[in-house]
């Protein structure tokens, strides 16, 4: 839903951008890396579904808040919405999802404020860049709304 930008585009321009969330292991990792360490990131731990031990790197957005949320493939669970929430309300951090968090991008664009920016990973590609404004929160709410309600193993209500 953004542009997407080569390795040393996208350093070039998260050392410019102001609040920022990563979304995704490898994105997450090399902002750290880079200096250049997000407001937030939201990781599940895998790469391409491959398990990635990267997510250590993470230490110092988990030394700000580190929180846990279950969400399953192709999902958008309330426990994840909930921990969004309260991950961008409470400052920040590291939000570590069992489970899946390619999807947490949509519940992510709803919670942060007009002219934060979302990152993520486009395998392949490279970096997508996703600047919140209010019609990207619109689209956001149109997707959310045509999916499928569905009861959760844990109980709660997520989107498929």
């Amino acid at each position: 839903m953004g542009p997407v930008l080569g390795t040393e585009e996208a350093k070039a321009r998260l050392a410019h951008e102001g609040l920022f969330v990563a979304c995704g292991d490898v994105v997450s990792v090399n902002a750290v890396r880079w200096g250049l360490p997000p407001f937030a990131a939201i990781v599940d731990g895998h790469t391409l579904r491959e398990r990635t031990t990267e997510v250590a790197e993470l230490g110092p957005l988990a030394t700000r808040r580190e929180l846990w949320a279950h969400n399953p493939p192709g999902q958008v669970t309330a426990e994840l919405t909930r921990a969004i929430h309260d991950l961008v309300a409470g400052g920040g951090g590291l939000l570590l999802v069992e489970g899946e968090e390619d999807l947490a991008v949509l519940p992510l664009v709803l919670e942060l404020p007009i002219g934060s920016t979302v990152i993520y990973g486009q395998p392949g590609a490279g970096v997508c860049f996703l600047a919140v404004d209010n019609a990207v929160k619109e689209h956001v709410r149109t997707i959310l709304e045509g999916m499928e309600a569905r009861p959760t193993s844990h109980g709660h209500q997520g989107h498929l």
